[in-house]
């Protein structure tokens, strides 16, 4: 199958079936078998040095067993009579033998090139007590990886056979081919002669204007896990359903909470909603009055840097879908390949862009008043020790506090405001510390896992930030009346603010 005539759910369809289906292929003379991905249909072949040959769709694998036993040196010296001969019918091939070794121990030596449009490995190996050649067409390279992660012999054969054992009839009875006759991929449709898999391509099979397939030196494929990343979607997928149908069920029982009433006079209590899918970070505010307030701060750098990393995430389990699939990547066409690959190193660089701007951009919040009048202006200060400090002024300039980031916290995250001389007026921090480190884990999972804080005078707690049982990004910002002096509502209203921009809530685990 190729990209061109599969669509993405015909690959996830594939995907699931290629999961579900493994063929254990054994050699016809009962010395080797190995489990393949897929499902493959094992043909008889009438030269009678073939051990294997089995095809799915496109792809093919055929393993030959030598007269006799050779030698590590003399298979070494027969690919490089093969990559002799492939380079004179004008296919470029690696100059380097790839090699690889099995569980068991088997080593296997190949080289990997590409001619009309196919990739091609071809090289040796030797297994109790014999020798064989293989050629394997339009594997992907999870196949390849299962074809040396399942070789064994079989339990019969787990000993070396003895050199002067007689062969079984009609099996193995050719001469050994000579050190320049290494299976290559056919020419032609014509069979091949008793003693080679085929021959390499013509040079004038390539495209016009002398353009050929440059294939890479590749180092042997390493060992990975195919399809990682979509298992990881499956496993967010399921974790982001569970919270939902929870969210679901508990949030019954949230509705009707008394809310207390506010104090006269007093603008506590705030209520704050973060507006959804905007550009800047742009938080409503209401007071206790029902006075109204816009809160705005500008997140370029994050932006890119988000948006590079969902790119790159998206790219990446999809390319890796294909090659589940069993789809080879270099038979796909240059206007599918081009894209991918663009989309790859676009997301790259956002990413880097984003990063390095995340480091010399400073956070800041500007805070509207009810006419739509600035008041209050927060921007991180420049230099600072341990901890972040961030600078409240009017709109004016004038200072009017302080906030500080406490650092060195290895769980509840806490913040203070002070005020121009450094005396601390409230100090602010998580409530819970088990919340907090399954919000590292696990992301605030569709909210049930948001952030609460509790607000403190140094001595007793006099009021507290709490989130809605809510998807949404909206909360209640309540405060006590505290002692002399009393800190300026619209500051502690600023403080909170400023907290969800630069502490957020995020949705994804592994953040601070």
């Amino acid at each position: 199958m190729t990209f061109k005539k599969a669509s993405l759910p015909a690959a996830l369809v594939l995907a699931l079936c290629q999961a579900a289906f493994a063929a254990t292929l054994k050699s016809s003379d009962d010395v080797f078998s190995l489990n393949v991905p897929g499902i493959w249909q094992v043909s008889e072949s009438t030269d009678p040095r073939s051990a294997l040959l089995a095809k799915k769709g496109k792809a093919e694998i055929k393993i030959q067993a030598l007269s006799k036993p050779a030698t590590e040196k003399e298979l070494t010296a027969k690919i490089q009579a093969t990559q002799k001969k492939l380079k004179k019918g004008g296919v470029a091939v690696p100059a380097r033998i790839s090699t690889v070794a099995t569980e068991e121990g088997v080593k296997i030596s190949f080289i990997q090139f590409v001619s009309k449009g196919k990739g091609y490995r071809s090289g040796y190996f030797n297994l109790a007590g014999r020798s064989y050649n293989f050629l394997l067409t339009g594997l992907s390279g999870a196949e390849f990886e299962s074809i040396y992660g399942t070789l064994v012999p079989l339990e019969e054969n787990a000993e070396p056979a003895p050199a002067e054992q007689p062969e079984p009839v009609g099996k193995i009875a050719a001469p050994a081919p000579a050190a320049a006759e290494l299976p290559a991929p056919p020419a032609n449709t014509q069979p091949a002669a008793a003693d080679t898999l085929g021959a390499p391509p013509a040079a004038d099979s390539f495209a016009a204007g002398g353009a050929k397939p440059e294939p890479a030196d590749l180092p042997p494929l390493p060992k990975r896990n195919v399809g990682d990343m979509l298992l990881l979607f499956l496993v967010a997928a399921g974790l982001s359903a569970a919270a939902l149908g929870y969210r679901a069920f508990a949030g019954r029982n949230q509705a009707g909470v008394p809310v207390a009433a506010p104090v006269p006079g007093s603008l506590f209590p705030f209520r704050v909603e973060r507006r959804n899918f905007s550009f800047p970070i742009v938080f409503d505010v209401k007071d206790a009055a029902g006075q109204q307030y816009r809160a705005v701060s500008y997140r370029v750098p994050a932006l890119l840097l988000g948006t590079g990393a969902v790119v790159y995430f998206l790219v990446s389990a999809l390319v890796q879908l294909l090659v589940f699939a069993g789809v080879e990547l270099r038979s796909l066409p240059v206007v599918v390949l081009l894209p991918i690959s663009s989309l790859i190193s676009l997301s790259n660089l956002m990413i880097l862009v984003g990063a390095v701007l995340t480091m010399a951009f400073r956070k800041k919040l500007k805070v509207y008043d009810p006419s739509g009048h600035l008041f209050i202006d927060v921007c991180e200060k420049r230099l600072s020790m341990f901890s972040q400090i961030f600078l409240i002024r009017d709109h004016a300039g004038n200072a009017l506090g302080k906030m500080k980031r406490v650092g060195f916290v290895l769980i509840r995250r806490r913040w203070q405001l002070l005020d121009n001389e450094d005396k601390v007026l409230i100090d602010i921090q998580e409530d819970s510390a088990g919340k907090a480190i399954a919000r590292k884990l696990l992301g605030h999972l569709w909210g049930l896992l948001r952030t609460n804080y509790r607000i403190s005078d140094g001595n007793s707690e006099a009021g507290e930030l709490k989130r809605d049982f809510s998807i949404w990004n909206r909360y209640t910002l309540d405060l006590a009346s505290l002692q002399n002096p009393a800190p300026d509502p619209h500051l502690v209203m600023a403080t909170s603010l400023f907290i969800d921009i630069v502490d957020p809530d995020r949705w994804h685990p592994w953040h601070g």
